[in-house]
């Protein structure tokens, strides 16, 4: 059926974001869709309703707009592997883009409830604005133990590298991250985040806490971070048990093998590729 045969009473420009979408997912990612004035003279309507189209399948990121370039499929949100604890750097990496940061502050920090160190450890926070290819994705504010950091030779230099992977940093200083404890919430950006971000009024943000730990129980990371909720999601796969299956695994198995039984994925990052800044 062509655009102008279709007999369908809603509104014009939720017809054609319909007919692009289903075109967008028969075509692979970084393909480039019709531009806009070809769309209008394929429709028959004017620029602004092929616009209006246009912007609700970026606001969905299906699509990214390259300026001077076009308007391309985006790509797919990056898959992890079950119970694989990757970092963003590695993630980003593992999708084939390029990681990146900026330190936006580092100095001493109060300890409060719900910190996994104890009351009296001395505290560093360090606020960071992560990037994917030239992009602010998402803002990390970790909380570091300041004898762990002094221990590793950790500074405030060395993390104002552009490249800088704390986990990578963890490692080759011989902690390696074994496992961490994650809670995911649905949130509205801060008028602060939604600066940095350059995210719309009203933007709703994934926020993530995350805790670290090394194989021993060593706190290394206490993370508190904000991503574009348009570039962040999470997968997990689920078994159903017999509840008294269910209940004797839960008392013979620890909280952790709980959760790798149960088979959680982890985030997926994405999609990247330049979409515009508004949320």
């Amino acid at each position: 059926m062509s655009p102008k045969a279709n007999p369908r009473t809603d509104p014009l420009y939720v017809q054609i974001a319909d007919s692009l979408r289903a075109r967008v997912g028969e075509l692979d990612s970084g393909s480039r869709i019709p531009s806009e004035p070809k769309l209008a003279k394929d429709w028959g309507v004017s620029r602004f309703t092929v616009s209006k189209a246009v912007e609700q399948l970026v606001d969905e990121g299906l699509i990214v707009r390259k300026q001077g370039s076009g308007t391309f499929v985006a790509e797919a949100p990056l898959r992890r592997a079950p119970g694989y604890l990757l970092s963003f750097t590695e993630a980003v990496q593992a999708a084939g883009h390029k990681a990146s940061h900026r330190l936006l502050s580092f100095g001493p920090t109060e300890w409060r409830p719900g910190l996994p160190y104890p009351e009296a450890s001395r505290l560093i926070l360090v606020d960071r604005l992560r990037f994917v290819d030239g992009h602010a994705v998402a803002r990390h504010r970790s909380i570091l133990s300041a004898d762990l950091m002094d221990r590793i030779g950790l500074t405030e230099a060395a993390m104002r590298t552009a490249d800088f992977s704390l986990y990578g940093f963890l490692e080759r200083n011989g902690l390696q991250v074994s496992h961490a404890e994650e809670r995911l919430v649905a949130c509205l950006a801060s008028d602060d985040d939604r600066a940095r971000l350059k995210l719309a009024a009203a933007a709703v943000v994934v926020a993530v806490t995350r805790h670290s730990f090394a194989a021993d129980g060593t706190t290394l990371d206490a993370v508190e971070a904000i991503y574009d909720a348009r570039r962040y999601s999470y997968e997990a796969r689920l078994v159903r048990q017999h509840q008294s299956k269910l209940i004797q695994s839960e008392e013979n198995s620890s909280e952790n093998d709980n959760d790798i039984r149960r088979g959680h994925l982890g985030p997926r990052l994405g999609p990247w590729g330049g979409a515009r800044d508004g949320g």
